[in-house]
């Protein structure tokens, strides 16, 4: 099954045709846009071709394709929680070392007031040894959409041992499945790695315990904090979890994300900082998750960062969340040329 969305501003987000339906689902080769033209179902191509069809629509037949099931019922929760303050940060967990920012949490706190959605977001400064974790526990976990495809690429230079090298087809697999977020990539990782139960096993050797896989292949549907992404981060950022070589295999990689998807926390980053990314994305019926993970390095700065964000309004709603804790962030970061 193909099923294809062209935005207005030119990207393709995709589930190939060699793929099974409901396998992976979540994100693909999409540029930042907002209204859809897509391929209309057998009897619209037979009454004469492609048809526009609702938003609201486009949801629920990507989250069909995604999750090979019945779309999830919509929330109000997200409107309802603002309402009542509900907002609150949590207590970092293991993946989650160094004294904690409150100061930072609180700026997060401050500008997700007057966002809409759920938001986790946590972010570890390398330079200052602080960390700052700030979740809206309304919703219980984050789906990470195509950003687990970082976790499966860690879990799988991790399972490669001191050498960090993949074998030639998983290398060209993990290329294409960070570059362009090719889905059929990353299922066929996911599979290679060996499925959900690997993973979950992957996720508690990093002390990552409000993780846990998406079942029966739907690997976008893994759960997730920002929090507990830290400890994949800090994996692939700093050294500890894997070798020299296994980290510069994944550094490399991210490097080749292409310019249409290097969107989130690359908000309010001075030019010429390396950002190494990777970002997902998932129109749902209860609105959108949008999730952005990186490591910030430069100009005397050096921090991993990870935000996942549900029931947005829209794509680029959940987009402008991510830039502004970005831009939040890199303002607070701590830098080396400043530390006394």
């Amino acid at each position: 099954m193909l099923l294809t969305v062209t935005g207005v501003a030119g990207g393709v987000m995709y589930w190939p045709a060699g793929e099974a339906p409901g396998s992976a689902g979540l994100g693909g080769p999409l540029a930042v846009g907002a209204p859809a033209a897509v391929s209309a179902p057998a009897s619209a191509a037979r009454a004469g071709g492609l048809g526009i069809i609702s938003p609201a629509l486009v949801r629920r037949r990507v989250e069909a394709v995604g999750t090979g099931g019945a779309a999830a019922p919509a929330t109000d929760g997200a409107l309802a929680t603002r309402q009542a303050g509900g907002l609150a940060t949590v207590e970092p967990i293991a993946a989650v070392r160094g004294a904690a920012s409150s100061g930072l949490a609180a700026r997060f706190r401050g500008y997700l007031a007057g966002r809409p959605g759920h938001v986790s977001v946590a972010m570890y400064d390398a330079v200052a040894g602080t960390t700052a974790v700030y979740t809206d526990p309304a919703v219980a976990g984050y789906e990470t959409a195509s950003s687990v495809k970082l976790d499966i690429l860690t879990a799988l230079v991790q399972r490669a041992g001191a050498s960090g090298r993949l074998t030639a087809r998983e290398q060209a697999l993990a290329r294409r499945m960070i570059s362009v977020s090719d889905n059929a990539a990353a299922s066929a990782l996911w599979a290679d790695v060996g499925g959900a139960p690997a993973m979950n096993a992957f996720f508690a050797r990093l002390g990552m315990h409000a993780t846990t896989a998406g079942p029966g292949g739907k690997w976008g549907l893994t759960r997730t904090t920002g929090a507990d992404q830290l400890a994949v981060l800090r994996a692939i950022a700093y050294p500890g979890t894997l070798s020299a070589a296994g980290r510069a295999t994944v550094s490399s990689l991210l490097r080749t994300v292409i310019p249409a998807q290097r969107w989130g926390l690359t908000g309010g980053v001075a030019a010429g900082v390396a950002v190494e990314l990777k970002n997902g994305w998932l129109p749902r019926t209860s609105g959108w998750v949008i999730t952005s993970l990186a490591h910030v390095h430069g100009a005397g700065r050096d921090y991993i960062m990870a935000v996942y964000t549900k029931n947005g309004p829209s794509m680029q709603s959940g987009i402008t969340t991510v830039q502004g804790l970005s831009t939040l962030a890199w303002k607070a970061a701590r830098s080396s040329t400043s530390a006394g």
